[in-house]
């Protein structure tokens, strides 16, 4: 019981684990074992879990609406005070901490009829999340996938609604991982693999071992492998494979960018994208010229210094946008 005291945080940490579907075995015989030590925790266990299945009380039409977030939570505190004066208010605002935390980073999940939904919008730059059976999935902004938390172990679904994520899957001996992206299905065999859905087209990049990317409305098949990129294209209908040739195809994720003799205003659209910042070419003459260079830099203003220095030109910010002109 001490114990489980002086490690509250750790306890409230692993229930929202396992809510999402992230704890380990381990932490979980952990949390199971505080669940049985008491009545009270048990309780405790059972609230996070009530306010986790109706979370999709606050939000509407998957967008997030902090306003009613907080007057939901203040409610239920005014509630519960007047029927329980002994109620643990720590749990609910340990609660709103982390709606609070999930609403100011810009992204959110929904959790509905064991789908949960995971969404990212336009200013973020990237999400973690780990599936249930360990595999890891980074999340590029405007990005939204779902699947299903009571069957997932046995049906390792993933399903890619829109934008971009970066995979790297967990072998499993019996079960096979896949990712359905509508009409369109990735299957991995054992390998970690880049995909992109928009409204034109989905785009499957393998980093390690093989990804058979299949369009199940064309009866059709390839097989990828490592450095290989395989494209359906919506309005043909057609699904090709054919060598990589972006190397910052990653880039959203690692910040490793290669450019080899590229047009300046080229470089810039990659930046901008990558660090979700809008950049300026202030001449023509400008934009036409040539960067060679490897850069990884978590900060765009690093990245632009060494640009700056190599092309001898000048950078300047005026407010939220980036200049680039000639000296």
């Amino acid at each position: 019981m001490k114990q489980f005291n002086i490690n509250e945080e750790l306890i409230y940490s692993l229930i929202i684990e396992d809510l999402e579907g992230a704890i380990t075995q381990e932490n979980k015989l952990l949390l199971q074992q505080w669940r049985d030590e008491t009545e009270d925790n048990e309780k405790v266990y059972q609230d996070f879990l009530n306010v986790q299945s109706n979370i999709d009380k606050l939000y509407h039409e998957n967008h997030c609406n902090a306003d009613l977030s907080w007057e939901l939570l203040d409610k239920k505190i005014s509630v519960d005070k007047k029927s329980n004066p002994q109620i643990n208010f720590r749990l609910w605002y340990k609660v709103a901490a982390v709606l609070f935390c999930i609403l100011s980073i810009g992204g959110y999940f929904i959790w509905q009829n064991n789908y949960i939904t995971i969404s990212t919008e336009k200013d973020m730059a990237l999400t973690h999340v780990v599936l249930p059976d360990g595999t890891s999935v980074n999340l590029n902004s405007e990005t939204t996938i779902r699947y299903n938390k009571a069957n997932f172990l046995t049906n390792r679904k993933l399903e890619l609604l829109a934008g971009e994520v970066f995979i790297e899957v967990v072998k499993h001996n019996t079960y096979q991982f896949s990712v359905d992206m509508g009409g369109v299905v990735a299957e991995d065999i054992g390998t970690s693999f880049n995909v992109l859905k928009n409204d034109q087209k989905v785009a499957v990049v393998v980093e390690e071992g093989k990804v058979a990317l299949k369009s199940t409305q064309a009866n059709e098949q390839v097989l990828l492998t490592p450095g290989k990129l395989g494209v359906y294209d919506a309005k043909t209908k057609s699904l090709i494979s054919t060598n990589n040739r972006d190397l910052n195809y990653k880039a959203w994720l690692n910040k490793d960018f290669f450019f080899q003799e590229m047009p300046l205003n080229q470089v810039v659209n990659e930046l901008g994208k990558v660090y979700q910042v809008p950049i300026e070419i202030k001449s023509d003459k400008l934009k036409e010229r040539k960067l060679t260079a490897r850069l990884h830099y978590q900060t765009l203003d690093s990245v632009l210094a060494v640009i700056s220095e190599s092309l001898q030109c000048k950078v300047t910010r005026e407010e939220k946008v980036y200049a680039l002109s000639d000296n």
